[in-house]
């Protein structure tokens, strides 16, 4: 048996995708040459293999061994987009960039990625939600960021990355709990449902319960309380916002129902460090 400990990683592709939804048909009986791993950035869709369907959202990530036959169906109302790496795991470098085909007689097994018995990836579900430990999905959002750079140490710092995600990973994996079917409708509404003008009471009084034990059962969940959680989430909404939209730092503080730039600015500071403007900045010059 293998460990991930003596993992040697080497990322065939990393990229940013969203699925068109008239390429639902096409993006079946997907077959891969190497690992992959997808992490989901937004939308709503399905995911099946050995013909069983999971539904994947917002936070999850997705794994798919080798040479394993696998198929993505994004929501027509609200498509999937994901970040994705392609890698080989125990071979130091492979001699094709090659890391997938559509078409089960177009496969070419010379290009297959060496697989080894390892207890750690066989007990990795298809579909691990992580929407609660940000900081893994960071890690990964990085190891893609890293791939696009062509510089010295570039594939070295990737295959660092995409080990110490997979580490991450199997040891987050073992740890994550069901959350309780009261807080999770709440948790999925306050992801979707970003907005500073609500406040995070009136989700505990939509499950129900009392306020010590609504506390309780949400930071057993998410590890955070209702607040920070609330306010996590739109700052991440915000982050996308600023990212990919050209809109001015006043208006992206109105769709997000602050009552004035100044708390909006000063709570997106302390949050992340920077304003939003040098936020922006920063994100833009590493694209």
């Amino acid at each position: 048996m293998t460990l991930l400990s003596s993992a040697n990683a080497f990322v065939r592709m990393a990229h940013f995708y969203r699925f068109p939804v008239e390429r639902n048909r096409a993006e079946s009986g997907r077959i891969g040459y190497c690992y992959a791993f997808h992490f989901v950035a937004g939308g709503k869709g399905t995911v099946t293999i050995d013909g069983t369907t999971y539904p994947v959202k917002k936070g999850d990530l997705i794994y798919f061994p080798p040479k394993v036959k696998h198929s993505f169906y994004a929501n027509p109302e609200n498509p999937l987009s994901t970040y994705n790496v392609y890698c080989d795991i125990w071979s130091e470098k492979s001699m094709s960039s090659l890391h997938l085909v559509w078409d089960e007689s177009d496969f070419d097994s010379a290009l297959l990625a060496l697989v080894l018995p390892c207890p750690e990836l066989a007990s990795l579900p298809v579909v691990t939600p992580i929407q609660h430990h940000s900081w893994l999905g960071q890690l990964f959002i990085s190891a893609v960021a890293q791939f696009r750079h062509k510089e010295p140490y570039t594939e070295l710092i990737v295959s660092n990355l995409v080990k110490a995600f997979l580490l991450a990973l199997v040891q987050t994996a073992s740890k994550i709990q069901l959350t309780d079917y009261r807080i999770q409708p709440i948790i999925e509404r306050m992801d979707q449902e970003a907005n500073a003008s609500r406040g995070y009471d009136e989700w505990m009084a939509a499950c129900g319960l009392r306020k010590t034990q609504f506390h309780e059962l949400f930071k057993q969940a998410t590890g955070m309380s209702p607040k920070a959680y609330w306010t996590k989430s739109i700052m991440r909404h915000v982050e996308a916002a600023l990212w990919e939209s050209e809109r001015s730092i006043t208006a992206i503080a109105e769709d997000f129902g602050y009552s004035s730039v100044h708390h909006f600015t000063k709570q997106f500071t302390q949050f992340h460090g920077v304003s939003p403007t040098e936020f922006r900045k920063r994100k833009n010059s590493s694209s």
